[in-house]
Parts: C-alpha cells; sequence; structure tokens
C-alpha cells in the first residue's frame, strides 16, 4: 500500500447545526484520501448524523503539490464552506507518525506516512492528529466503543486551560465506524503537547488502557509541521503565540 507524505487541513465553523457538503473533483488534483469529518460530540448530535457545527477536510497526498491544490482551490472543490463563520486551513508535513489507520486501505489498516520531514524547531507550534477505529470481528464490540468514546469526552473536558493548547476537536466521517474517527489539536510547540501527552492525568490513565486492549481499538498518532496555513480558528491564528 502506498504511503501519503504531506496532508491538508481545512477547518470549517458554521453558527448553525447543519450536515456538511460533498467534495468535488478537482482538474489535475488526486488525493490519496479525502472526507468530510463532523465534530459530533461539540454538536451534541448523533455520533453517524454528520450533523455538526464545526467540519474537517482532512486529506492525504503523494506531494505537497497536491495537499496545496486542494488548499488552494477549496472554494471550487468545496463551495458550501463560503457559508462558514470561520475557516483555517494548512497545509501540514508529518515528522513523527506511528501506529494504523483505515484511510488508505478500508480493508488493510496501516501506516499512513513512510517519509517523515525534518523535526520543527523548538518552540514551533505544532498540529496533532489521532486516529482511532474498529475492525468487526465478527462485529463491533458496542460496549467498548460507548466506554472509548466516553474516554474521548472526558479527556476533552479535562483539556480545558491545558498550558500550550490553541484547540481540540474530534471528527465523525460519513459511514459511522466504517471510516476511523480523527482528533485534532493545535499546540504552542513540542514541549507543551509531550507535557500534557505524557504527564499524570486522565489522558495518560486512558492510554494505559487501550494500551491494555481494554478498548480493542486500532489507533494512530502524527505530529505535524505546517507548511502553509491561512485563515483564523476560534478567533485567533492557532499558530501565533
Amino acid at each position: 500500500m502506498s504511503k501519503a507524505s504531506y496532508a491538508s487541513l481545512i477547518l470549517a465553523r458554521f453558527d448553525e447545526v447543519r450536515l456538511g457538503g460533498p467534495i468535488n473533483e478537482l482538474d489535475g488534483v488526486v488525493s490519496m484520501f479525502q472526507s468530510v469529518g463532523a465534530d459530533v460530540r461539540a454538536a451534541a448530535t448523533a455520533f453517524d448524523s454528520e450533523t455538526a457545527f464545526k467540519f474537517a477536510i482532512f486529506g492525504l497526498h503523494d506531494s505537497v503539490e497536491s495537499a496545496r491544490a486542494c488548499v488552494a482551490n477549496r472554494s471550487d472543490s468545496m463551495p458550501w464552506i463560503a457559508e462558514a463563520s470561520e475557516v483555517w486551513c494548512g497545509v501540514l508535513a508529518p515528522f513523527r507518525h506511528f501506529g494504523e489507520s483505515n484511510f488508505l486501505a478500508p480493508d488493510e489498516p496501516g501506516a499512513l506516512f513512510e517519509t517523515m520531514q525534518p523535526e520543527p524547531l523548538a518552540g514551533t507550534p505544532i498540529v496533532v492528529a489521532t486516529t482511532a477505529g474498529w475492525t468487526p470481528n465478527p462485529e463491533y464490540d458496542m460496549n467498548a466503543i460507548r466506554d472509548f468514546g466516553a474516554g474521548v469526552s472526558a479527556v476533552r473536558i479535562s483539556m480545558s486551560g491545558t498550558p500550550g493548547l490553541h484547540s481540540q476537536q474530534t471528527f465523525s466521517f460519513p459511514g459511522g465506524l466504517e471510516i476511523d474517527g480523527l482528533t485534532v489539536t493545535f499546540w504552542k510547540d513540542f514541549a507543551s503537547m509531550r507535557d500534557f501527552a505524557y504527564g499524570s492525568g486522565l489522558h495518560r490513565n486512558q492510554v494505559k488502557r487501550q494500551r491494555a486492549d481494554e478498548f480493542g481499538a486500532r489507533t494512530s498518532f502524527t505530529r505535524f509541521a505546517v507548511v502553509e496555513s491561512e485563515g483564523t480558528w476560534h478567533g485567533t491564528d492557532p499558530l501565533i503565540w
């Protein structure tokens, strides 16, 4: 399975709960993966409803040119985001990745990235993306899934006021559990992310439970440097501190 080299991320926030829109094909631009995810937890809507205030259009690409084209031509491929009250978009370069996701091959989950870019200088803002999903064998363990989801919600609540955290959001893609869920966080720098992820507290406890296979979930974790970006999120540029 071919791996991606870059990612594109477009975040759109609306004033009313709504469905996300389609992604139209762009001439000469081919994405390895691209889908619209809805932050249903923040909207208190059903996990498979695809309705929310906030949406992420997440893409995986084999070149930085492809990622840039998806971001630059978003008004053509996704005209519906023009109705958003706020949009942030960026081209992302992975510098650390581990775990598995089914974004590139639904039937054969694996690593999303193979070639890593240089780690950014200390003090540089970063974006972190985590994924989680389940493979039915022979069917989903709904109790484990509900337990995992409750843990995600608890971690999100516990993150309020975390030093160095700009924002956090979790997205479900169309098809319910068919495509792994995505969490996106913006950090002031690697040190801030490290202190939260590996310090004492609920997140570390949840990671221990995950590693003990209490949830039975497939996960991945990617740290990104931002190649280019534009727009604001929650009223500010998430890369300026």
